[in-house]
């Protein structure tokens, strides 16, 4: 078995180049094949302990080997139940937020429909509306007619609160139509 350090690694392409301790030899290309039984990937500057093989080009590559220092994982089974464990450990830490964003969401819709919401309205709501008394009207002597009222609002109040107006002459109660309430 052969040392060396991991002195070049292209994480995306999942291969590099291991510079051995002995000084006479180049270069060694690794692959990340070799390691997958390694509990972590390599980065540069790892100790590596490989076995190396001679291709037919000439070239020389590590065909066995292990990271100083990491665990190995020893089996395929123990592997997958490591990454299945962690799977389900960020599907698990996942679940919070998106129940919490779930209520917010739940809560938010139902504030908008109370907002947005028509409601509906009886004959008595209706009838309310239509005359809204403002509280500084009074019934005064001698203001009976429309020529007596300032607004369509006073003479609404006349003609409901008041004796003796003349301000309605259709009696369809709205007064004053002519000259306020039009």
């Amino acid at each position: 078995m052969e040392k060396g350090k991991l002195v070049r690694w292209n994480a995306d392409k999942g291969f590099g180049f291991i510079k051995p301790d002995s000084t006479a030899n180049k270069d060694i290309f690794i692959h990340i094949s070799i390691l997958k039984h390694m509990a972590r990937k390599p980065v540069v500057g790892d100790q590596i302990n490989y076995f190396s093989e001679t291709q037919s080009d000439g070239k020389v590559k590590a065909i066995k080997a292990n990271i100083e220092g990491v665990a190995v994982i020893s089996s395929r089974k123990s592997n997958s139940a490591y990454h299945r464990q962690d799977n389900n450990k960020s599907k698990s830490g996942m679940l919070i937020p998106l129940l919490v964003i779930l209520a917010l969401g739940i809560f938010g819709f139902q504030k908008y429909k109370e907002m947005t919401a028509t409601p509906v309205l009886t004959n008595q709501d209706v009838e309310q509306m239509q005359f809204k008394p403002v509280q500084n009207f009074r019934c005064e002597a001698g203001k009976t007619h429309c020529s007596h009222m300032r607004s369509c609002d006073e003479a609404m109040y006349y003609n409901k609160y008041c004796p003796d107006t003349k301000m309605d002459g259709d009696r369809d109660g709205i007064p004053c139509e002519r000259q306020w309430c039009n």
